[in-house]
């Protein structure tokens, strides 16, 4: 599979900045990634305050930064990229024509993927970048796969900044997540009791209504109380803020920047949880209405009376809108049947049980 191939398969192209002081170096890289097809993006900057500059409102996948340069390091640019609001490179490089002691110790501390020394050919830089964005697509295929084949989970997005919205979703929908935004307080409870999404990653600072207030009222109301809320905090948030965010009922929270694989590892884990509660509480719905069930079947002897409530408590129990069940009369021959509407202003389904008669289907009913 060729280059381009590997990095054409998104829908959103892997962002890949590349920072050198000598111009000519920067643009000779950026040329060279920008040969692996239209699946990335590459900018380029000739300095670290160049380099903020030019991505100040959207983040990066992959950061190549050499270490020598005027006014800013590439150590200091690194340290600022982690720290940007939107969010930290996935991969980062610092790239050095002096491996002084101490520097991969510094550069893994602050998350660095490798320390590349010179001199490096371009195509070496383009490899890794290959490598890099070859893990990224790894790491998040088996959720996309298994995604299609269950179904699409919706996760709600609520923050007021413009830019974490296009990162968060940008995220999600590399995960094959289907996604829905909102800017404020109210914004969000709205969409959370209409969209009934499957998860909510919830900001903190919002007008109108805060991301705490905002909780409250979703694990006060019980049809929306059992959705998994994240909660997304500012570095500079106190402790006790997040402690009292975790009493009010978040499911779990992440500090910004966000570290991608950090938070979609979070959302996987909220999304299999939920599941399993979700499958609980449909077993005990159904389990409540046994009782009931079994009252009114006892109390009725007329197969009209007996199927008009199987059909309808299979209605109520699937949650479905509309049933209609025919039950075919073996010993009354062809026209003898019974057909039990349950009628509502929906859609119908149609369930039909072929060749039982009366008499079994009351034997079934006992048992």
């Amino acid at each position: 599979m060729t280059p381009q191939e590997n990095t054409s398969t998104n829908t959103n192209p892997v962002r890949i900045l590349v920072v050198d002081d000598h111009p000519n170096t920067a643009t000779t890289l950026a040329r060279a990634l920008s040969q692996l097809g239209s699946g990335v993006n590459v900018i380029s900057a000739s300095s670290g305050h160049d380099a903020l500059e030019k991505v100040k409102t959207n983040g990066v996948d992959i950061l190549f930064t050499d270490m020598i340069m005027p006014e800013m390091t590439g150590l200091e640019l690194i340290e600022k990229m982690q720290n940007h609001p939107a969010g930290r490179p996935s991969y980062t490089y610092l790239v050095t024509a002096y491996d002084v002691p101490g520097l991969k110790v510094t550069a893994h501390r602050l998350k660095v993927n490798e320390v590349i020394v010179k001199p490096v050919r371009p195509e070496r830089i383009c490899q890794i970048a290959t490598n890099a964005i070859e893990e990224m697509k790894h790491s998040t295929h088996p959720i996309k796969q298994s995604a299609v084949a269950r179904k699409k989970f919706k996760i709600l997005v609520a923050d007021d900044r413009p830019d974490n919205i296009t990162l968060l979703t940008r995220y999600l929908e590399y995960e094959g997540y289907e996604h829905i935004a909102a800017r404020d307080g109210l914004e969000t409870l709205d969409k959370v009791r209409a969209e009934l999404p499957d998860l909510v990653l919830l900001d903190v600072n919002m007008p109108h209504k805060d991301g705490f207030a905002v909780l409250e009222d979703i694990r006060s109301d019980p049809s929306v109380q059992h959705i998994p809320v994240i909660i997304l905090t500012a570095a500079r948030l106190d402790p006790s803020d997040v402690q009292s965010g975790l009493n009010l009922g978040a499911d779990d929270y992440v500090t910004k920047p966000f570290d991608r694989h950090e938070l979609m590892a979070r959302i996987r884990t909220k999304l299999r949880v939920k599941e399993t509660e979700d499958i609980i509480r449909r077993r005990n719905r159904e389990l409540n209405l046994l009782p009931e069930i079994g009252k009114e079947l006892s109390a009725r002897t007329d197969i009209k009376d007996l199927a008009n409530i199987l059909i309808k408590r299979t209605v109520e129990t699937l949650g479905a809108i509309q049933g209609n069940m025919i039950i075919f009369d073996a010993n009354g021959g062809p026209g003898q049947n019974y057909q039990v509407p349950l009628s509502t202003e929906s859609s119908s389904g149609l369930m039909t049980i072929p060749k039982i008669s009366s008499g079994i289907l009351r034997k079934l009913i006992r048992v």
